[in-house]
């Protein structure tokens, strides 16, 4: 923050901040503190050069979790890129996803858990009101309409982080 504050008091421009993401033992309460602290900038966040080093493969997969978890759920996190994946080819040799061979260790299943969680894709029918709600996580859907005479119908619309809830209207597409 006080590097934020030089920048803007020598007349810089700041239009975001990037954060190195080499973590080891992380407790999610002191990630969402400090990004709570540099949130105050509001400035997007980004989470750059991400990995997490354990050389236990089943406790890197639970810290690479409380990693995600937290930068995934605060608001002013726009994004996270991660330094490496594969072993052999990262700097930090005890924070890889993938094995030399290409398959996923157990940290790298986590992270597909974790997104597979995090999509988003519901079926339904529509109630009684003409309605059909279910919760989205940010991102483009695409919704397919099928009529009881079989007509479909498809409809693409956004969820924006701050989105009051959403009433598409099928009829006028």
């Amino acid at each position: 923050m006080a590097l934020i504050d030089d920048l803007r008091r020598g007349g810089a421009q700041v239009g975001g901040i990037g954060l190195q993401g080499h973590i080891s033992n992380p407790v999610g309460e002191v990630i969402c503190d400090a990004l709570d602290k540099l949130g105050a900038a509001d400035q997007p966040i980004w989470i750059t050069e991400l990995d997490v080093g354990e050389q236990d493969e089943a406790l890197r997969a639970d810290d690479f979790e409380v990693v995600l978890r937290e930068v995934y759920a605060h608001p002013a996190v726009e994004g996270v890129i991660f330094w490496g994946i594969m072993q052999g080819h990262m700097w930090r040799q005890d924070a890889a996803l993938l094995n030399a061979d290409g398959t996923l260790n157990q940290a790298g299943q986590r992270f597909v858990d974790l997104r597979s969680e995090w999509m988003s894709n519901a079926r339904g029918r529509i109630d009684a009101e003409g309605q059909f709600k279910f919760r989205g996580f940010h991102g483009t859907y695409v919704v397919q309409l099928t009529t009881p005479a079989g007509t479909k119908m498809l409809k693409e619309f956004t969820i924006d982080k701050g989105d009051a809830p959403l009433v598409l209207d099928m009829d006028n597409l």
